[in-house]
């Protein structure tokens, strides 16, 4: 059956610069999110040596923090009407503000200044930042264009990641130490401000590269402005949550798809720390996980723009769930021996369910955002990360307690498994004919 013709759309010249500028916005946001939510908690434990509870306090209240800010700064960004755009001025303020706090997180003398720092500054400063970025690529993109746009787009992300991770490897190499109260290892406090300084300078260059080079529609062209207080009101519209029913749908399906994720990513680095893993047997393993990243996520897509959102979904999901079922097997108990064979396996599955599958799922999402409340709405959309943020690491903080911290895999991967009936209920926004 012949495609539509609109699915035959290319990218312009101008597109494809902004796919490279929201690129590496998008790699700030990686490579920032990547720091907080792993070498934030490995301060924690490592470096305060406080039991995981406290990570998931920490993850809990901060996900509250951007439940707020990024809903009242998508708000603010949708009515934001400047010489220098709607979107550009929070990039510049976020990742000043929130580079700088991360820096100065490394030097917390106790918990509370931890929360200060994530809970308080980061929480306000970055989600202006997180808020006015995501909402430039359905400002920007077509809907015909959004998945290949987001799978371009990931791969910035995704080597953002894969630098991060090459930082970390050098921190691990360097700073890291035995654990002097249990197996495995640690990573000193002189790590932690190695790394949390090169991302948060990272993150405040790309907010000032951002406000330079990102292209806006005229102010002449964009909607009225409202009110704050008319566009918070009909948030409990509702009348105008049922015209958005589908929206809503996706972020409940969303909601438990993402609890999965974050069973595991609060404790992930500190499970492979745990592994005791050399330099060179992480390099490896990572190497080849990322390279198999790349072409999983230019594939997922392609294909979403090719045959729609939905039709691949559950597929896609069995097949990452694959590696988090596995990976419990590589150290089930803290006393076990390391199963490299196991790690190397299942370790691309992991990294394509984190990172490769919000490509057609993100894509998804953005056709389904009001065009003229997109940030509102990715505000509202933010509920996914915080609800699932708040469940899923408290869960992983029990199970890790409880069982192992291996087991969190295993809980993840039954969370995914359950969001897939609850996809299916969002209706399809790219059809063909």
């Amino acid at each position: 059956m012949e495609q539509p013709k609109e699915n035959k759309i290319k990218f312009s010249r101008f597109l494809l610069i902004q796919t490279i500028v929201l690129g590496l916005l998008f790699a700030a946001d990686s490579f920032f999110g990547f720091f907080e939510q792993n070498f934030f908690n490995t301060y924690i434990a490592h470096v305060l040596f406080l039991p995981e509870i406290y990570i998931a306090i920490m993850v809990s209240l901060s996900a509250v923090m951007g439940l707020i800010f990024c809903l009242v700064w998508g708000i603010k960004s949708d009515n934001t009407r400047t010489k220098w755009g709607r979107r550009r001025p929070y990039l510049i303020f976020g990742g000043t503000v929130a580079g700088v706090a991360m820096i100065l997180y490394a030097f917390s003398p106790n918990y509370w200044w931890c929360l200060f720092f994530d809970v308080i500054i980061i929480g306000v400063a970055s989600n202006a930042y997180f808020a006015s970025s995501r909402a430039l690529i359905p400002d920007t993109f077509p809907s015909e264009l959004r998945g290949r746009a987001n799978g371009i787009i990931s791969i910035f992300s995704n080597l953002a990641i894969l630098i991060a991770l090459m930082v970390f490897l050098i921190s691990y190499e360097f700073f890291a130490i035995p654990n002097p109260k249990g197996s495995g290892t640690i990573l000193t406090q002189e790590g932690h401000l190695f790394v949390l300084a090169i991302g948060g300078i990272f993150f405040a260059l790309c907010g000032i590269l951002g406000f330079i080079f990102v292209r806006e529609m005229p102010t002449s062209e964009m909607p009225p402005k409202k009110k704050f207080s008319a566009e918070f009101k009909e948030l409990y519209d509702l009348n105008e949550m049922k015209k958005q029913k589908h929206f809503f749908k996706m972020v409940g399906a969303y909601i438990v798809f993402k609890t999965g994720i974050y069973t595991v990513m609060p404790f992930l680095f500190i499970f492979i720390f745990a592994l005791g893993l050399t330099t060179l047997e992480l390099l490896i393993g990572i190497g080849v996980a990322f390279i198999l990243l790349i072409f999983a996520t230019l594939a997922m897509g392609k294909i979403s723009d090719k045959v729609g959102r939905k039709k691949f979904v559950p597929l896609f999901v069995i097949i990452a769930c694959v590696g988090f079922f596995l990976m419990p097997f590589a150290k089930p108990f803290e006393l076990s021996d390391v199963n490299l064979l196991i790690f190397y396996i299942a370790l691309p599955f992991v990294v394509i369910g984190i990172l490769g599958l919000p490509v057609p799922l993100d894509a998804w999402s953005q056709d389904l955002l009001p065009e003229d409340r997109r940030g509102k709405f990715l505000g509202i959309y933010n509920l996914m990360w915080i609800v699932s943020q708040i469940i899923g690491s408290f869960i992983g903080a029990f199970i890790a307690m409880i069982f192992g911290i291996a087991w969190i895999f295993l809980a993840g991967a039954v969370f995914m498994i359950i969001s897939i009936p609850f996809f299916m209920f969002v209706k399809e926004t790219l059809k063909r004919e």
